[in-house]
């Protein structure tokens, strides 16, 4: 039994830094190209330099692109993760069947395959006289990251006690106030998650805003597709992957950062000897709320 469990932890070993090797052995390759003298990404190198970059800076259309893109998955972001605070919170009030389907129609864009999603955007586009714009890119791309934003946020929410926003009501809040000061900052960990997943998963979607976005205005992928066919640009385009590359490591550094903090903050707060709140330096928090007044 022995030699068995020891193939098993080997043979899972193995699979592990396979898995990490296929991950990030292509990100190392294309940072490591971005510095190659040559127009061609062949193996011996010909020398460093950085002149790529300069020049991918230099590029209007390319640097235009890769800031539209930027833009419309900020944008994109902010409303998937609004859209999932509040179909979150409606789907903590049901139950039994009424749950499943609800939750089934709200998942659908994730089985739903992308291209099918976007011929049937192009049309609902075309039936209501509208043409094509970024505008039906940034909805769109909400909808397809909706999911994911429901999928972080919902678990977060289900895991906080009842009973901290029945406490808020009794002591004269509005739901509204016990929302906004209970409720929304112990999300804070889910929304800067939601907020990343979202984002990145606009940043990268490609068959939407191919068919949504305006002639003359591509998005990143867009633009990204149609230079990597165009051998001059192709350093170029190398260069830009290396710094989204960096810009994403950044990314989840600061937020890992972010979100570690807020925990922090969140569980500061401990409980003075007499058995009221008090905060991190010990001093007795005020109430937020205070109770109505006897009639």
């Amino acid at each position: 039994m022995k030699s068995v469990s020891r193939l098993g932890s080997l043979g899972l070993g193995i699979y592990f830094w396979a898995f990490v090797a296929f991950l990030f052995v292509p990100l190392v390759v294309l940072v490591i190209f971005s510095v190659n003298d040559s127009t061609i990404p062949t193996l011996p190198m010909s020398g460093l330099t950085t002149r790529w970059f300069h020049q991918a800076f230099g590029n209007g259309e390319l640097t235009t692109a890769l800031i539209r893109s930027v833009i419309i998955a900020f944008v994109a972001g902010l409303l998937a993760t609004g859209f999932g605070i509040m179909a979150s919170l409606g789907l903590l009030a049901l139950r039994g069947r009424g749950l499943s389907l609800v939750l089934a129609v709200l998942l659908l864009p994730l089985v739903v395959p992308y291209i099918c999603l976007a011929v049937g955007l192009l049309i609902l586009v075309q039936e209501v006289s509208a043409q094509p714009t970024l505008v039906a890119v940034v909805l769109g791309h909400s909808v397809i990251a909706l999911p994911f934003a429901i999928l972080v946020i919902l678990p977060r929410l289900r895991s906080l006690d009842p009973a901290m926003n029945e406490a808020a009501l009794d002591l004269g809040a509005s739901s509204f106030a016990a929302l906004r000061y209970i409720t929304l900052p112990l999300l804070t960990p889910a929304l800067v998650s939601s907020m990343i997943i979202c984002f990145v998963t606009s940043f990268d979607e490609f068959a939407i805003a191919s068919f949504l976005a305006p002639s003359g205005q591509p998005t990143y992928p867009i633009f990204l597709y149609a230079s990597a066919r165009t051998p001059a640009l192709l350093p170029e385009v190398i260069a830009i992957g290396a710094v989204i590359i960096a810009g994403s490591l950044l990314l989840v550094v600061l937020a890992e950062g972010g979100r570690r903090w807020a925990e922090r903050r969140l569980v500061g707060a401990n409980v003075s000897p007499a058995g009221e709140l008090a905060g991190p330096d010990g001093e007795i928090a005020e109430p937020v709320f205070a109770t109505a007044e006897p009639s």
